[in-house]
């Protein structure tokens, strides 16, 4: 897999939603004409599976896709995660069963000044 987005979580990514950068857009399923959403699905560095809502502004030249807080937020607190941790997104292309995600969610153990997946 291909390390696509690495973000150090913010104040509002534990509380409400999370930013994707505009590309992703390009690498998940495509949103039917009249929406301004798509449900995907994930796993994450256990192969455990989620479910996400990824969703753009309706007006405004700016798309800004974000995960929605329903799917986003039981990831977040199921892993307890705070302010500082990191995620890390990744895809893997497959021609027979789409495009596959994984989303790690990973802890600073500063025993050892490394990045472990929780």
């Amino acid at each position: 897999m291909a390390t696509c987005f690495e973000k150090c979580l913010t104040e509002t990514d534990i509380v409400s939603r999370f930013a994707l950068p505009i590309s992703w857009l390009t690498m998940l399923p495509p949103i039917e004409q009249g929406s301004h959403e798509v449900n995907f699905q994930v796993t994450d560095g256990f192969e455990f599976f989620w479910e996400f809502c990824c969703s753009i502004r309706r007006v405004g030249r700016y798309r800004k896709p974000v995960l929605q807080s329903e799917g986003w937020l039981k990831f977040v607190n199921y892993k307890g995660l705070k302010v500082g941790d990191k995620i890390v997104l990744d895809t893997e292309a497959n021609d027979f069963r789409g495009t596959k995600f994984r989303i790690r969610a990973l802890k600073l153990n500063k025993e050892c000044d490394q990045w472990l997946d929780v």
